[in-house]
């Protein structure tokens, strides 16, 4: 096949999947999919990259707790929980739990240490008197705001010797995996993992 019939069509392929895409973000992801000199095994390279997000997870971890001990926070996982709750908004405790896919007993301990500082409050449930809504304090909004400019810092230290092109790149690539999971993960948890496997791969 021709190799610009071959590029358009790749190119139309990629706008039905991307429609908000601009001409360099097919650029830099045809580039990224684009055959190298030595195709290596699908299993290594699947290997190799959960090896290099978790080095880069576990580092950014270590930096992380560091920078949040700069702040209010009782704990430095708390930055995770006042930030979901910016997103969020007021929700009951499990969905923010759900949201953070940490244990129940995890969670509730957290979201205890932040109402104990009062950087979240409660309230009962209009709806349903069983259940309590949570949601940040001013005292929390101006923590998190806190939080935020550390956790920039994290970032620097973690992607600073990367470009801008190279980040959307890194963006693009794992936007879609990031998403699948996030809602996968929910619907997974505390399930055997031989019928996680399975219904992984039926969500394909």
């Amino acid at each position: 096949m021709n190799k610009s019939i071959e590029l358009l069509i790749a190119f139309d392929e990629y706008q039905q999947k991307h429609a908000d895409a601009e001409l360099q973000d097919f650029c830099r992801y045809y580039l990224a999919k684009s055959p190298k000199t030595a195709e290596p095994k699908i299993g290594s390279s699947r290997g190799i990259l959960l090896k290099i997000i978790g080095r880069i997870s576990s580092a950014f971890s270590l930096y992380h707790r560091a920078a949040m001990d700069k702040t209010d926070l009782p704990s430095p996982e708390g930055f995770y929980y006042l930030n979901g709750l910016t997103v969020l908004g007021e929700v009951r405790k499990t969905e923010l739990i759900n949201y953070l896919l940490v244990e129940y007993t995890t969670g509730m301990e957290a979201i205890n240490k932040l109402l104990n500082d009062r950087l979240i409050v409660e309230r009962r449930d209009e709806n349903d008197k069983r259940a309590k809504l949570i949601s940040l304090t001013k005292k929390g909004k101006t923590v998190l705001s806190d939080c935020y400019s550390y956790s920039t810092k994290v970032g620097q230290i973690i992607f600073g010797d990367l470009d801008e092109n190279a980040l959307q790149l890194c963006i693009q690539l794992l936007k879609g995996v990031e998403e699948k999971h996030s809602k996968l993960a929910i619907e997974l948890k505390n399930q055997d993992f031989e019928k996680m496997f399975k219904k992984a791969a039926q969500s394909k």
